[in-house]
């Protein structure tokens, strides 16, 4: 029976290392901050006020989240809601993934409500529904200049490697917006890497109803039983003489 608690406590334990040990630096914001690189910028007309919303803006990004897990400024969600600008929009969700506290997650929903003039319903559990609202959005949802370091370094609260994924001016294929934490560590959930392999029919430790994910590269063919897989979700190997990465 005691092996029954063993993956809830070592989840719930990692979950505590998560909220009390990382996060203990602040969030430093770069000297300037790059202008948004986009095809539209140097033909749209934008106006002194429009500028100073977003200076606005860009700022309240900086100051909205203080590097540890919980420590969101309380006066920048209600700055944000004032100022309206459509690139807080993401700082906001990305912020709700930072506190347990249900009067901040609150003050959140009202101003994410506030700027779209929309609502996902709830005022708890905002990162995942928001995160649907911006794909919904057309046009596309915006960024702030800077948005993409921001989110680096608030992702780095986590685990400092993700840094090196989220930089000033990365270039990404998706809207920046869009990358979410998967809940672990950089290799939290470690590959299968080559792993051995036998012939179908020798396997002795699968029933015969038990699904398997199959890959063929070159003619080779491959089986990955779901139960390995799950505790993996990445498998590193080589098929019909390539290498080759299959996710789960």
């Amino acid at each position: 029976m005691l092996s029954r608690f063993v993956r809830p406590i070592a989840i719930f334990v990692f979950l505590l290392i998560i909220v009390s040990g990382c996060g203990q630096s602040t969030l430093e914001r770069p000297t300037a901050t790059p202008a948004p690189s986009t095809p539209e910028s140097s033909a749209t007309v934008t106006t002194s006020q429009e500028i100073s919303e977003e200076d606005e803006a860009v700022d309240i990004m900086w100051r909205i989240f203080g590097g540890a897990y919980g420590s969101i400024d309380k006066n920048s969600i209600r700055a944000a809601a004032r100022n309206g600008h459509p690139g807080l929009v993401p700082v906001l969700v990305e912020t709700a993934s930072r506190t347990f506290e249900p009067d901040i997650a609150s003050e959140i929903s009202e101003a994410l409500e506030t700027i779209t003039a929309d609502s996902v319903g709830g005022t708890f559990v905002l990162t995942e529904p928001w995160f649907q609202w911006m794909s919904r959005q057309d046009p596309p949802q915006v960024v702030l200049p800077g948005f993409d370091e921001w989110k680096g370094q608030l992702l780095g609260t986590i685990d400092p490697s993700f840094e090196e994924f989220l930089y000033a001016d990365v270039e990404t294929r998706i809207p920046i917006w869009s990358v979410e934490w998967g809940g672990v560590v950089r290799d939290g959930i470690p590959p299968l890497e080559f792993p051995k392999v036998r012939d179908g029919n020798a396997v002795d430790f699968l029933n015969l109803n038990e699904p398997v994910f199959g890959v063929t590269v070159n003619g080779e063919s491959r089986a990955y039983p779901h139960r390995i897989m799950g505790w993996h979700e990445l498998a590193n190997d080589r098929l019909g003489g390539e290498l080759i990465t299959f996710v789960f």
